[in-house]
């Protein structure tokens, strides 16, 4: 029978052998490593020998290694798969007709907005896809489970390349005089409006994922 002290040195031997960083990951080794172990020891072996068989048995570091990289791709495969049912759950018919008819109201009434507060206003709307995944970040700080740690991984990456198109979208230089200008502005802001409504919602879905949880079995 093995002792806390014979557990914890298998436990240590998956977090710098064989560089096993997820606790749920661990977990599920130690289980089988211990198992093989006793196996061994109950045959007649010492300790050293028997969980020196166990490791081996196991696959060793790059073994062990490629379970936890199985288990991030799984992690990763499931959350692709939530995340797209709620976004097609996000995305409907209202959803839609909503974001475009914002388009519309804020194409209507920009002639009528002085110049500088429409800049001003373009400028606050970047902050706000920003504070969105601050607070998905902390969010995953604050639940700190394994699999919702792989999902902010997974997801900023992909938050990155809308947020970098909205920033881009910012970026563009205002053309023409008189009623040149006002068209620009118009179609400018309009179109702003709907890449940030789109922005919004797209983060906010990862709101929704960090609140769920994913879990991948180990065992071979």
């Amino acid at each position: 029978m093995l002792t806390p002290h014979h557990l914890t040195i298998l436990r240590h031997d998956l977090r710098t052998l064989a560089h096993i960083e997820y606790e749920e990951v661990e977990n599920e080794l130690l289980d089988h490593y211990a198992t093989l172990t006793e196996q061994k020891m109950e045959a007649g072996q010492d300790f050293e020998h028997a969980s020196a068989y166990a490791w081996a048995e196991l696959g060793a570091g790059p073994g062990l290694n490629t379970i936890q990289r199985d288990y991030e791709k799984n992690i990763r495969k499931q959350v692709s798969s939530r995340h797209l049912e709620i976004l097609k759950s996000y995305f409907r018919w209202p959803t839609v007709v909503m974001t475009l008819l914002i388009g519309g109201l804020v194409h209507k009434m920009t002639p009528s907005i002085p110049v500088r507060f429409i800049l001003a206003g373009m400028h606050i709307t970047i902050l706000i896809p920003f504070v969105i995944m601050g607070i998905s970040y902390l969010k995953s700080q604050d639940l700190g489970n394994d699999s919702r740690k792989i999902t902010w991984t997974h997801l900023n990456a992909r938050a990155a390349f809308f947020v970098n198109i909205f920033q881009a979208s910012l970026s563009l230089q205002f053309q023409g005089d008189g009623s040149a200008k006002v068209l620009f502005f118009q179609n400018h802001a309009a179109i702003l409006s709907i890449v940030e409504s789109i922005v919004i919602i797209y983060l906010l879905s990862f709101l929704q994922l960090y609140r769920e949880n994913f879990s991948y079995k180990t065992a071979r």
